[in-house]
Parts: structure tokens; C-alpha cells; sequence
């Protein structure tokens, strides 16, 4: 293309669309040669004009074939109002409209400006008197040109773009509350931008009529059947009172409550149970006393409800701590097989089971082989796992879970997050019985138990008789190892034996120290005094202070020292020979029972909402305790504490997914929230975000399109797969479809990608949609599955505030103003707007008209006398 700018105004240029056709102007000087030789008996002088005609003639069509176009710029401005008339909007705001279109044109003095007025359509109405109209046409006044039941801002915007005055400077001014009920402003906004339209915005306020009515119907993105599930009505209002919110189901009442509505927006829980399978209607509907409009009381949506999950619960306290999460759960829908731990766990027992809920089960209880089972389903067969916990799923070796399959896919490793504190007393009889030989073998123990423990860790060694001694009172290790080893060594053996004095001191001095974990080993070689050993030493572990035992040679109270430490739940140890004490020292020290949990009031804090969406954790009671876990570093951690320790972490593994609870679900750690009203939600929310993904045989999928003007179209597809989950192909599926009122149709689907079938349909935008697939093998069932869609033909009628976002949106996209004032919608430096109108009509216009004048030439003489020949 080639342009030849001319000076008018600066902007005035022309395009030659096919430059290469100028070549032809060579062909011009050819006319001019055949006037040489022609033999004519015209005069000199017409031969002449005839030749210049022709030559004329031959430029203008040369000049046509090279397609001239030409530019022509402007700095004029062409503004279009464009009002929304709808029923939402308050017709105060449509008068206040008019009057705000006066004071921008009075001041602004466009060279040309339009009033679009729109609902459903757009028209444009000739003046600001005539768009008063709309403040006061009754809905129940014969038909305005306008259709005000909804508002279409898409076509809107393209209406107002088609009334622009071409090759002026363009501007819209949208006046709208910005909630359309149909069209796509985004595909608008794209175009304006496109065009270089800028969209300036004046938002305006929502009718007042004190009205009433459902806004929005929020249910769980999964419902199962019999499942109880909680169902939010958002009530919007103009005035506060009481109103009955009612949840209907199939033609029955599934939920009804008398609620205080305030002004605004109320959300309003209620209950609901939907027993039948497949895709059905929940109508919401509000009323209150004194509401004006009833065509907005009443709203529909679409839920599916689909089969009960099955959960294998297997729960290693008394079987009575099973009671809340499996009520919970069965109350929420969910199939619970309760089982006793040692339960076989392999492919056949796990294969009718969706999730496996591992509560509190000790280690002692999952041989290696159920392990290597369960991990097995996880990952190959797509299962879910979740492991709660409890003071049974810690630790390394017999004890816990560490480094096991059941740690290696779960989202936490069974550990603690920093080095535990840990807070030693060797409680050591130095009665005359322990002299010569055992006397020094239990200082060396002692000595090398020291020597085991961190610097950052705590020792002290208390000796009895028939009293006690702090040989080394309770300290931090440090740099002072060498010093307490030396107290060690100065012991000597005298009196007889006492063990409750010295047992008691040990505890009074831990349960005022701050350690992780607390530890006393107590050694004797003789017996001692009746006292209550069995109350002192519950205390103690109350008191997280745990208590092992050595027993040195026959005469030992064997007896009373394997009680205490089944009593302080650690570990009790009878020898003969005292050579073997030092390694039961280092064996103490190294293996000091370091507590798994950690028991106190924990606050729930969100990291991560995920599938928890609908619950307010700032509500949720306190936990009473957790399970130390440190979290891995791919999973999602959903739940913490205040503290960042995880609560609810969630991973997948292989074709499945896992999830760890580090609290307990019962009535221990958790008695608070087993009475907490989202208790059954939370859990039926983890059960449903684990369950197992199995294909079904048939899968109708079916998505809304957007509404435009009166229409809908529907995507439908399905998703066939054989037993194994692999693609079925090559079927001809038909589905069956039903809009509103009109006859059932078939439509056949057509393959798209393995095991994927594709149909689409348009339907009356106001109509209730409903589809159901045919099934493609003969004999079987008619209606595998089923998809519906329904419609909100009153959403003009729900009153919400203006959404400015949208109207922000739709202003900064094209480069238009906020409620713009006169002088932003008049500035325009250095801004030009070109209209574009091609040239070679009027040039073969121009050569037509040449041709006439030529043959004209050729039958008429001119410049000859009169009679000449």
C-alpha cells in the first residue's frame, strides 16, 4: 500500500490498495500514437479531443484498478449515551441521567451525540424528554420499545458503537448498575478495545422498593445421597424483619426457618437431605410480610446428587471413641464399615472401599504387610488414606509410624519439627549393699549415660540410703560435663535402702523444669520400704515425667521396681550380672521416651482453604492436642496451629491421595469439636477430597453457555470407559434432551477424543433444560445418567448493589473515565479519528462517463463550418 499525505487539515491522504496497477499508465502515450496514423476525415482539432478524452479515459480506469482509498482525519467528537432502563435500576437514577446528559453536552458541545436507552434491546430515543419516560413507564403500561426485564450491557455497547458518527473522535458514556442478565461484556470490551472506543462510566443505584428477595443458593460441590449437607439461602433485602426461608425438593419441603433478615445480604443456613440420585432442582423461596415484588422470591439451582462413598473407619481406641466421626460421617452421606485394628487389610479386603481412616491405630496393630497393602491401593488403585492421630502414630522403630510405607505417602513425616529438650535423673541406690564392684560399674553407667547426652540437654543424679543426696543437682550440661562426671565419681556407698524420698525428689525437681521430654531411671540392688509407689509415680506421668527401672542382682524387689515402671510408662530391667548396667545407662540416655504429642488448648489457623470452602475455621473450638509431625515439602498444608505446626496436610500419592489430621477425632484432644456444628462437614469434606476416583460407565457432562438475547447454547459431552477404566470408542450415544415444555428430541453424539462424545443444543433462554443419555447397547437401561439446567428468568428483579468492579473493569479496559466529567470526555490533544472511503467507484463513475462523452465524439463533428464536408 502506498499513501500520499495532502496538507488539508494534516490529515486528508491517499492509499493506493494495488499500487502495481499504476504501471499501466504507460499505455496512455499509445492513444497519442494512434492520433499519428490514424486515418479519419474528422478535423485536426477533434481528432485532438477525442484523443484527450481517450487518453482520460484510459488514466481513470488504471487509476480504479489500483484501488485508491482515502483517508480524511477529525478532531470532532461523536458522544452516545447509553442508559440503562431496566426494571433494576431506580427510575430516579434514569431521571438523574437525563439531566447529567444535558450538563455534559451543554458544556462539552459534541459535533454529533446520541441517547441509546437499553434493557434486553437498545433504541435510540431523540432527546433527554424522551428518556424521562423511562423514570416513569409503569411495568403494567402497554409495551414500551424497549424490552426492560434484563439487560444485555454486551449488545448495549455494540448498539452505541453503531451510532458513533464514522470519522469523528468516538465516545460512550455507559450509565448502567452493571449487573446484565445476559451477553458477554467481556467479548464487548475486547471489541471496543479493538476499535479504539473508550467507555466512560456513570454507575447508577439499584431500585428501592423496599423489597425482598433470594439472592444465591451456596451448596457443597458434592452431595450425597441421605446425605445431611448444609445449604446457605443468601437473602438480599432493602429493609430488616422477619421472613420464613423454605428449601423445596421434588415437590416436597426439605427445610424451612423463621430468620431475622437485616439489610443487606443474610445468609441463611439450613439442613437439607436429598434421598434420590441424578440431577433435580432445589427451589429456595423467602417470605416476608409487606414485600412488593413476588416474582424474585423464589430461585432455582441444579444439583446432582450422586452416590454414598464407602469408608473403611478402622480406630485404635476403645471401640466406644468410634461413635462421633462414624455419626458424623453417616450422617453426611457417607457408607462407614467400622473395623477393630488388626483388622487384614490386602487388595481384596480395601477394593470395596473409597477411603480408609486410619484413627490412633498402634504400630503394633499394621504388620508390615497391611502397610505395604493399603500403600499399594493408594497409589495403583487410586484410593484415599487419612491418618488422624493420636498418641500411637509416632516415632521410630516398634513404637510408630516413622519410616514406614504408611510415613513414606502420607503428607507428614512422623517426627518432631526441632530437637527435643530432654531432662534426665538417675535416681541410684548407694545403700552398703551396692559397695566394692557394682558400686563402680553403676558410676561408670551413670558416667557414660552423661557422656550420650547433647550439651543442650539436662542431667541430674540423685543417690539414697536411708535418705537422699543431689550428687548433681538438675543442670544443663554445657561445658560442665567434666565437672559432673567428676561428682559422679566422688560417690561412696552407706546406709540402708529408701527409694520413695529420693523418687519424690526427682519429680519435684522435673515438674519444675521446661523440657520436652522428662526422664528418671531408678537402679536399686535391694528392697525398701512400703509406701505409694503407684500414686507417686501417676503423678508423674500426669506430669509428662516417665520412670524406667533397673533391677541389680536376686535380692532386688523385682516386684516393685517392674511396677514402677509400668506405672511411668518406660521401661523396666532385671540383671544378675551388674557389668551389664553401664550399656542400660547409654541405652536410657540415647532412648529417653520423648513424648509423640503435645497436649494443650491449640487454635485452628487457615493456610489454605482447598475443599474447605463453606466452613469458618474462626468459629471452631480449640483442639486439645496434636501429633508432633514435621510437614513434607510437596504437600499442601490446608490447617496449622497458632504456632505453624500442621493440623490438616493433604498429597497425593501415585493415582490416589492422602491426608493426615494431626489431632484425634474422638472425644479426647477433640471433645470440643466433636460437638462442633461443622464437625461432620469438616471430616465428610476430607472424606470426599480423598474419595476414589472409579470411572463410570457412562459420565453426562453438561455446561451452561452464556445467555444471549433470548438464547442458550448447551455443551453436552460423555465419557464412556470399559470395566478398567479404559476408553470406550466408537459408540453412537444419543441424548436425550427436553427444553420447557416442548417434546423430548434426540441428538446424537459425536466422538471428539477416546472415549469423548460431543452435542450441543440451543434452547429458549427462560426454559428449564434436562438431559439423560440413551444407552448406545441395546437391552440395557434407557437413562444412565442424567444433567439439568434451570434458568433465572426474574434476575432483573434481584435488587444488588451496582457492581463496580464490572463498570471499573469495562472503563479502564477501553481507556475511559469514572464518572467522567465534561473537560476529560472534551481533552483531546493530539487525538485525530480518520474515516477511510475508497475512490475507485467515483473513478469508473468518471470513466463511464468519458466513454459516453467519446462516442458522443465520434458521431458528432464539431469545430466545422456550417455545409462543410
Amino acid at each position: 500500500m502506498v499513501d500520499l499525505a495532502a496538507a488539508g487539515d494534516g490529515l486528508m491522504n491517499i492509499a493506493w490498495t494495488t499500487p502495481s496497477a499504476l504501471w499501466l499508465l504507460v499505455l496512455v502515450p499509445l492513444a497519442w500514437l494512434v492520433l499519428r496514423f490514424a486515418r479519419t476525415n474528422f478535423n485536426p482539432r477533434q481528432r485532438v479531443l477525442q484523443t484527450l478524452v481517450r487518453s482520460a479515459l484510459l488514466a481513470l480506469l488504471v487509476f480504479a484498478l489500483a484501488r485508491p482509498v482515502i483517508s480524511a482525519g477529525s478532531s470532532q467528537l461523536s458522544l452516545v449515551y447509553l442508559v440503562d432502563v431496566s426494571h433494576s435500576v431506580d427510575t430516579e437514577q434514569i431521571a438523574s441521567a437525563a439531566k447529567e446528559i444535558d450538563t455534559l453536552n451543554a458544556s462539552v458541545k459534541p459535533a454529533y451525540s446520541r441517547i441509546v436507552a437499553f434493557g434486553m434491546n437498545a433504541m435510540t430515543v431523540k432527546s433527554t424528554a424522551e428518556l424521562l419516560n423511562f423514570a416513569t413507564l409503569e411495568p403494567k403500561v402497554a409495551p414500551a420499545p424497549v424490552d426492560r426485564s434484563g439487560s444485555d450491557i454486551d449488545a448495549a455497547l455494540m448498539s452505541a458503537r453503531a451510532s458513533l458518527q464514522p470519522g469523528a473522535l468516538p465516545r460512550i458514556i455507559l450509565f448502567s448498575d452493571g449487573r446484565p442478565t445476559s451477553g458477554d461484556t467481556t467479548a464487548a470490551i475486547a471489541r471496543l478495545h479493538a476499535d479504539g472506543v473508550p467507555v466512560s462510566v456513570v454507575p447508577l443505584t439499584p431500585a428501592n422498593a423496599g423489597d425482598t428477595w433470594v439472592d444465591s443458593i451456596n451448596v457443597p460441590a458434592r452431595v450425597s445421597a441421605g446425605a445431611t449437607f448444609a445449604a446457605t439461602v443468601n437473602v438480599g433485602s432493602q429493609r430488616a424483619g422477619m421472613a420464613t426461608v423454605e428449601i423445596r425438593a421434588l415437590g416436597k419441603v426439605a427445610a424451612t426457618k423463621s430468620v431475622a433478615i437485616a439489610i443487606g445480604s443474610t445468609a441463611v443456613p439450613l439442613d437439607v437431605t436429598l434421598d434420590s440420585l441424578g440431577a433435580q432442582a432445589l427451589e429456595a423461596t423467602v417470605t416476608m410480610p409487606g414485600d412488593p415484588v413476588k416474582k424474585n422470591d423464589r430461585l432455582d439451582l441444579a444439583v446432582t446428587v450422586a452416590a454414598k462413598p464407602k469408608v473403611l473407619y478402622v480406630e485404635g481406641a476403645p471401640a466406644a471413641s468410634s461413635r462421633y466421626l462414624a455419626g458424623a460421617l453417616t450422617g453426611a452421606g457417607v457408607d462407614v464399615a467400622i473395623r477393630a485394628p488388626g483388622t487384614p487389610l490386602d487388595a481384596k479386603s480395601l477394593d470395596p472401599f473409597d477411603v480408609v481412616v486410619l484413627s490412633d491405630v498402634p504400630r503394633a496393630a499394621m504388620p508390615d504387610t497391611a502397610m505395604k497393602s493399603l500403600s499399594e491401593w493408594v497409589e495403583t488403585a487410586g484410593g484415599g488414606l487419612l491418618v488422624a492421630g493420636g498418641e500411637n502414630v509416632f516415632g521410630e522403630g516398634p513404637q510408630g509410624y516413622r519410616k514406614t510405607e504408611i510415613e513414606r505417602i502420607s503428607p507428614v513425616t512422623y517426627e518432631r519439627r526441632d530437637e527435643p529438650e530432654i531432662a534426665l535423673v538417675i535416681v541410684l541406690d548407694k545403700s552398703w549393699s551396692m559397695n566394692g564392684q557394682v558400686m563402680e560399674l553403676c558410676k561408670s553407667a551413670a558416667q557414660a549415660a552423661i557422656d550420650a547426652l547433647a550439651d543442650e540437654q539436662s542431667i541430674g543424679v540423685i543417690t539414697f540410703n536411708d535418705g537422699f543426696d543431689w550428687d548433681v543437682p538438675l543442670q544443663n550440661i554445657g561445658r560442665r560435663r567434666a565437672e559432673i562426671k567428676k561428682s559422679v565419681a566422688a560417690i561412696e556407698p552407706s546406709g540402708q535402702t529408701m527409694i520413695y524420698p529420693a523418687v519424690e525428689q526427682a519429680f519435684k525437681a522435673l515438674n519444675q523444669v521446661k523440657a520436652r521430654a522428662k526422664h528418671v531411671v531408678l537402679l536399686s540392688d535391694g528392697r525398701s520400704y512400703p509406701d505409694d509407689y503407684e500414686g507417686l509415680v501417676k503423678r508423674m506421668v500426669a506430669a509428662k515425667i516417665t520412670v524406667s527401672s533397673v533391677a541389680v542382682g536376686q535380692s532386688a524387689d523385682g516386684e516393685l521396681l517392674g511396677n514402677i515402671a509400668k506405672w511411668g510408662k518406660g521401661r523396666s530391667y532385671v540383671v544378675q550380672d551388674a557389668r551389664e548396667v553401664p550399656q542400660i545407662f547409654v541405652k536410657e540416655a540415647k532412648e529417653i521416651p520423648n513424648s509423640s504429642f503435645e497436649e494443650k488448648a491449640l487454635t485452628t489457623v487457615m493456610k489454605h482453604r482447598g475443599f474447605l470452602e463453606g466452613l469458618d475455621f474462626t468459629k471452631a473450638p480449640p483442639l486439645h492436642g496434636r501429633t508432633a509431625t514435621v510437614i513434607k515439602d510437596s504437600a499442601m498444608e490446608l490447617l496449622s496451629t497458632k504456632d505453624g505446626d500442621p493440623l490438616l496436610a493433604f498429597w497425593p500419592a501415585g493415582l490416589g491421595r492422602t491426608a493426615i489430621f494431626t489431632s484425634d477425632v474422638k472425644d479426647k484432644w477433640g471433645s470440643s469439636w466433636v460437638t462442633w456444628r461443622s464437625y461432620g462437614p469438616f471430616f465428610a469434606s476430607i472424606v470426599r477430597a480423598l474419595q476414589r476416583q472409579r470411572p463410570p460407565a457412562i459420565a453426562l457432562s453438561v455446561d451452561p453457555g452464556m445467555i444471549h438475547g433470548t438464547t442458550r447454547s448447551i455443551a453436552m459431552s460423555i465419557d464412556a470407559h470399559e470395566a478398567d477404566g479404559r476408553p470406550k470408542d466408537f459408540l453412537t450415544p444419543k441424548i436425550r434432551v427436553q427444553s420447557g415444555t416442548k417434546a423430548p428430541v434426540e441428538i446424537l453424539a459425536r466422538q471428539t477424543a477416546p472415549g469423548h462424545y460431543e452435542a450441543r443444543a440451543i434452547i429458549d433462554a427462560g426454559d428449564t433444560f434436562a438431559a439423560s443419555v440413551v444407552s448406545p447397547a441395546p437391552g440395557t437401561d434407557a437413562s444412565i445418567t442424567s444433567g439439568l439446567v434451570v434458568p433465572d428468568p426474574n434476575e432483573e428483579y434481584r435488587f444488588r448493589p451496582t457492581d463496580e468492579p464490572r463498570l471499573h473493569s469495562i472503563a479502564d479496559a477501553t481507556g475511559g473515565h469514572w464518572k467522567p466529567t465534561a473537560a476529560q470526555l472534551a481533552t483531546t490533544p493530539g487525538e485525530h479519528r480518520a474515516s477511510r472511503r475508497p475512490l475507485w467507484p467515483a473513478l469508473l463513475w468518471a470513466a463511464l462517463a468519458l466513454w459516453m462523452v467519446d462516442l458522443l465524439l465520434r458521431r458528432v463533428r464539431l469545430f466545422e463550418r456550417a455545409g462543410a464536408r
